[in-house]
């Protein structure tokens, strides 16, 4: 197991309640020790944690190198 911290590079607007400011993060757990950023079978996972934790609408078509940077913490 592997603990990840996925967190915005900078601001980006895509529409109504879909902001993304810098600084915004989740943190995620896999079974695996590849980033799940660049896996597209996390991208769902990763669109709903932002979703739940700031009240935002991203769809998985946002989730990738372009918009977020993740680090393995634990």
């Amino acid at each position: 197991m592997a603990l990840w911290k996925i967190s915005a590079k900078g601001n980006w607007n895509w529409g109504t309640n879909k902001n993304l400011v810098k600084g915004m993060f989740i943190e995620m757990s896999t079974s695996s020790t590849t980033p799940p950023l660049g896996l597209t079978k996390y991208q769902e996972s990763i669109a709903q944690a932002f979703n739940t934790k700031y009240s935002t609408k991203f769809d998985k078509s946002k989730i990738g190198h372009s918009y977020f940077e993740c680090e393995k913490i634990g």
